[in-house]
């Protein structure tokens, strides 16, 4: 009987086991690494963490519409004059018209926002803002891994889906790089091998019989998460336009996402990420398409979860926000303060956290940007204990103390 001789590339190989070599290390920590914080996290709990890239303008996202500085400040741009369609969330702040869809999880009580939050590190550079958010360390750029995997490695309950935590991206991002094994998918129906199952063979035969060696356990990760992928994709047939998703990558990812959520998959975290924020001139309607797509999926994403929303917290972030006043192109500049979104069953909504600095000239920071008031890691820290059980952080965010809880979980 002939052979047949699988061909299983070295790119596909590489592609596919770079989460799985990149943990590595963590497969070879001894056990007292791996510490259980007391408190015990439910198995159907994820985190969401999702990164609005190029500094989203948190000013006209979340709009303080009836103060008399913010019009005046934005003459063109400003949302709170006849016609402009602000929503109304309480009397001081109110959403971007193109986050409609957004205001029926607002109502529920499953949508919040902190105002005014962002990194203690002024910087005003995207490199260096988004690796200071992704690191989780703002004045230290030594730091080699990401917030989000060192936090996976603290879990009380020591995750074992393949698919525990997942990079929706084409290579891993900074916040998950580090020593917990971390799957990365750009696109669900086109993950695996070029060849399909008989390079699953040729996997599984060339890695098997080394079962003491690191190489064999990243061999088995990979082999594993392909499998798993490959059987939710049996089960769950891709259908995003029906579910009312919209087009792009960001929406499609956001479909692949909560597939993989509803076939019960014990994802702990997962990371998305979408551009365009950067917008220095003509910002009005490059910003209305925008938030229009983005709060589109990200409400068809609610929906499509069902129950499973009970067990899911997103958190946004952004690597700072826009000047106060608008430039003469219709645009804004590198800000300070942002805004960051909580969605979730778990989160107390209905409600703007954080403290309002107030946009007065003696209250921005230099003279110009709205002054960040809540450091980020108070945000992340409070769902990280809250949602996922982690009472220890030391580990995670180094040289930050937390204060006072902002209660939104």
């Amino acid at each position: 009987m002939e052979s047949k001789t699988p061909n299983l590339s070295r790119r596909d190989f590489l592609k596919l086991s770079g989460a799985a070599m990149a943990g590595l290390a963590y497969w070879s920590m001894p056990p007292w690494l791996h510490a259980a914080a007391s408190l015990s996290a439910s198995k159907s709990k994820t985190l969401v963490v999702l990164f609005q890239r190029g500094a989203a303008d948190g000013l006209n996202i979340l709009v303080p519409f009836k103060d008399p500085l913010y019009q005046k400040a934005r003459p063109t741009l400003g949302l709170a004059y006849a016609g402009g369609g602000v929503l109304d969330l309480d009397g001081s702040f109110g959403l971007h018209p193109s986050l409609a869809p957004l205001l029926p999880l607002w109502k529920s009580g499953q949508l919040a926002f902190v105002h005014a939050a962002g990194s203690p590190n002024p910087t005003r550079s995207h490199f260096d803002a988004q690796d200071n958010m992704e690191s989780g360390t703002p004045f230290n750029k030594g730091t080699s891994d990401g917030w989000l995997n060192r936090s996976l490695t603290c879990l009380p309950s020591a995750g074992t889906d393949p698919l525990c935590a997942i990079a929706f991206s084409a290579r891993q991002p900074r916040i998950l790089q580090g020593g917990f094994p971390v799957a990365s998918i750009d696109n669900l129906e086109n993950y695996g091998f070029t060849h399909g199952p008989m390079d699953l063979d040729a996997l599984q035969r060339m890695y098997g019989d080394a079962s003491g060696s690191l190489l064999s356990k990243a061999g088995r990760q990979t082999f594993d998460t392909v499998s798993r992928v490959r059987d939710i994709l049996k089960s769950s047939p891709a259908a995003p336009e029906s579910a009312g998703y919209g087009y792009g990558d960001f929406n499609h990812r956001l479909s692949d996402l909560a597939r993989i959520l509803k076939s019960g998959a014990g994802v702990k975290a997962a990371f998305l990420d979408i551009g365009g924020w950067d917008h220095h001139n003509e910002e009005g309607y490059r910003l209305d398409y925008l938030l229009r797509e983005w709060s589109k999926g990200l409400a068809a994403f609610w929906r499509d979860l069902g129950d499973k929303a009970s067990g899911v917290v997103m958190v946004s972030m952004t690597e700072f926000g826009r000047t106060l006043a608008e430039n003469g192109a219709r645009g804004t500049d590198h800000g300070r303060g942002g805004v960051m979104f909580l969605m979730g069953g778990p989160v107390k909504g209905g409600k703007v956290y954080g403290k309002w600095p107030g946009l007065e000239t003696e209250n921005l920071e230099d003279g110009r940007d709205l002054k960040v008031t809540t450091d980020f890691r108070q945000v992340l820290s409070e769902v990280l204990a809250g949602h996922l059980g982690i009472q220890r952080q030391a580990s995670v965010f180094p040289d930050f103390n937390p204060g006072p809880a902002l209660g939104w979980i």
